[in-house]
């Protein structure tokens, strides 16, 4: 059972981006695990995990985990994600980017969601949303 859940809010893909990046940095003195799961958000609808669902990982101090999904493969413009981080320390450090590129060298500005912006949620309103 996870103690922390983030949430980067809704966000919608800039019409230019080519790949939405999400990243994980552990800041903690020891290794942590964190779960990671990407939702669809179309309007009126219930959210939906994109494939492959959840992603967990353990990461050891000080380093960073990552995936990146091309666009219009896993992400389409038009719609709003939400990435969701669930772990069990606040040195766990997730952001979102948007690239125009595929190699991570076009970064688009305006579009980073850093670590301060994530919303802390509780568990109740994620099993709400996840039965919805």
């Amino acid at each position: 059972m996870f103690t922390t859940i983030l949430s980067s809010g809704p966000f919608l893909v800039a019409p230019t981006a080519k790949s939405v990046d999400w990243v994980i940095v552990n800041d903690s003195a020891h290794p942590q695990a964190v779960r990671v799961t990407v939702y669809k958000c179309a309007a009126g609808q219930p959210k939906v995990a994109l494939a492959p669902g959840a992603v967990t990982e353990t990461l050891a101090p000080g380093t960073t985990f990552h995936n990146a999904n091309g666009v219009p493969n896993v992400f389409v413009p038009g719609f709003y994600y939400e990435v969701v981080v669930e772990c069990n320390s606040v040195d766990v450090l997730p952001a979102v980017n948007q690239w125009s590129d595929h190699a991570a060298v076009e970064f688009i500005p305006a579009t980073l969601i850093p670590a301060g912006s994530f919303a802390k949620l509780t568990a109740q309103k994620m099993e709400r949303s996840a039965t919805a």
